[in-house]
């Protein structure tokens, strides 16, 4: 299939023009045919040889020596012209397709991108800046696959399957999932450093994990022959009842994770130390399980709420309609959490406040049922009461020039100085200087069609204290003779400059700091256990 913009000159390429593009829906196997596809739409841009674009390059070894292979995916002579070809049928001719391997891939990772820059209204940058690299056949065992923090390089292995050397590059879920972590990375460094807990570990990969599996989902054709996989084969007039949507999506992310990273996303019984699991991928999992509880329970409430004569693709849009409203939630909420120290408190609150700012009246319960879910797995409800967290900072000194607010770190840094007591909640040694500041702005379009413009800004202090520093100020009690201890904080600003949100992490607050240390013996092991995984940071487990 050609997709075209043909006769027009690079000038007559408009910004926010789309192209769909065939990939797998799900991975390279079938069941017994030709795999399923879908086509993506994803944003027009010039591509080179390679294929390498604004964002992405895209490496492909030869199956047999160590050179990369280059891909046009364009029509010769027009870069912004792209040719979208179909799959061959046959597996044999599929896992060598270097051309098709590397229009999937691409897209599936422009179209990761796309998602989270059109949820939050604006760029998303890399950790470091620069192109990601995708090597999308590289000479990596499968449990190796994975973003590589610092170098800006997803490498992506093999699996035998049927006797063949399948690229992991060719599921779908796996290309969403570690380009999510590269975003994740970009977005917020701190989640993923030298100083993150496994709690950030873990929360990058429930993250992923949630993007990749309700990417996914969102296709109504996956969704459709999930769920006559759920039921066994339907029968005229049988009933979509919550048995069959809980095995279709369930069943439907095992099998995604069977066939691809290797390992199991979910646990049945929820155990009571969940929170303290030494692995990242399993604490991440339990939270990928509310959520998915959460998506089943609103697709059956929406089912009923349309009636039992709808047919089964009805049914599976509905599945693929709550699946992508979740996953833009989840996603929304990115930019209501702190820059460190992240909890799955602070997850469910930028979740819920975000949503509240884009939809005011929780019509069909999406909220509570997220709510309800995340409860059952050990995680507070948030209070509505003053979820904003700026009730009690009225009558703030703001600056004069408040456009400079949406673009200049010291006009924020001043911000918080000049306003005694959002400095005090911030608990912010007054002898360092902040460590690191970012601002951005965002427009949204909710769902009334009116266009919502905010800035967000955040900051970190990072503090070291000497031994008696660390005993007298904060009750550590440590044999070290430093520590560095830091907190920080996000701001949203309306468009008018007022400060609308606050997520604060105090930097020197005794008890926080208590919790976050422990002993010495407390911090070395989870220094070991968080420093030990980030060495091979998001590979896809064992």
């Amino acid at each position: 299939m050609t997709v075209a913009f043909q006769k027009k000159s690079p000038g007559a390429i408009r910004a926010g023009q789309m192209v769909p593009v065939t990939v797998l829906a799900e991975g390279p196997i079938g069941n017994g045919g030709a795999p399923l596809t879908v086509q993506l739409r994803i944003p027009v841009e010039r591509l080179r040889r390679g294929p390498t674009g604004h964002r992405y390059a895209i490496h492909i070894r030869k199956w047999r020596g160590t050179n990369v292979a280059p891909v046009t995916l364009t029509e010769a002579g027009d870069p912004w012209h792209l040719i979208s070809e179909p799959p061959p049928s046959d597996l044999r001719e599929l896992l060598d397709d270097t051309r098709f391997l590397a229009q999937h891939v691409y897209a599936v990772a422009m179209n990761t991108l796309d998602l989270f820059e059109t949820t939050l209204g604006r760029r998303m940058p890399w950790n470091p800046q620069g192109r990601v690299i995708l090597k999308a056949r590289d000479l990596v065992t499968a449990t190796d696959t994975g973003y590589e923090r610092g170098t800006n390089t997803i490498r992506f292995g093999s699996i035998d399957r049927m006797g063949y050397k399948v690229p992991t590059a060719l599921f779908r879920d796996i290309v969403a999932h570690e380009v999510t972590h590269a975003i994740l990375d970009g977005f917020r460094p701190a989640w993923a450093d030298e100083l993150a807990t496994m709690e950030q570990l873990a929360m990058h990969e429930a993250l992923a994990d949630l993007v990749a599996i309700l990417s996914v989902f969102s296709s109504r054709e996956v969704v459709y022959r999930q769920l006559e996989a759920a039921a066994g084969g339907f029968e005229a007039g049988q009933e979509v009842d919550d048995a069959v949507t809980m095995r279709t999506i369930f069943d439907f992310a095992r099998d995604l994770y069977a066939r691809g990273p290797l390992r199991e996303p979910f646990v049945g019984a929820v155990p009571e130390n969940w929170q303290d699991l030494p692995e990242p991928h399993a604490r991440g999992a339990v939270v990928v399980g509310a959520v998915l509880r959460a998506v089943q329970k609103l697709w059956s409430e929406r089912n009923a709420r349309f009636g039992d004569h709808q047919s089964l693709q009805q049914k599976a849009e509905s599945g693929s309609i709550v699946g992508s409203r979740i996953l833009r939630m989840v996603i929304r909420g990115l930019s209501y959490m702190p820059p460190v120290d992240v909890t799955w408190r602070d997850l469910l609150r930028g979740i819920i406040a975000a949503d509240i700012d884009m939809v005011p009246e929780d019509t069909n319960r999406y909220r509570d049922t997220l709510q309800a879910e995340f409860s059952a797995i050990g995680i507070r409800r948030v209070s509505l009461s003053n979820i904003t967290g700026v009730d009690n900072y009225q009558g703030l000194r703001y600056p004069v020039r408040l456009s400079a607010l949406g673009s200049d770190p010291q006009e924020v840094q001043r911000f918080v100085w000049e306003n005694p007591r959002l400095l005090d909640a911030a608990r912010l040694e007054r002898r360092t200087p902040l460590s690191s500041t970012r601002v951005r702005t965002s427009e949204r379009v909710s769902p009334d069609g009116f266009i919502i413009s905010e800035i967000g800004a955040s900051f970190i202090q990072t503090v070291r204290l000497s031994r008696r520093e660390a005993q007298v100020r904060l009750g550590l009690k440590t044999e070290r003779e430093y520590v560095d201890i830091r907190g920080g904080g996000l701001l949203r600003f309306d468009a008018g400059g007022r400060l609308v949100y606050a997520a604060l992490k105090p930097v020197m607050d005794r008890e926080r700091q208590a919790a976050m240390f422990g002993s010495d013996d407390q911090h070395d092991a989870e220094q070991a256990a968080s420093t030990g995984v980030r060495n091979k940071f998001h590979s896809t487990g064992e």
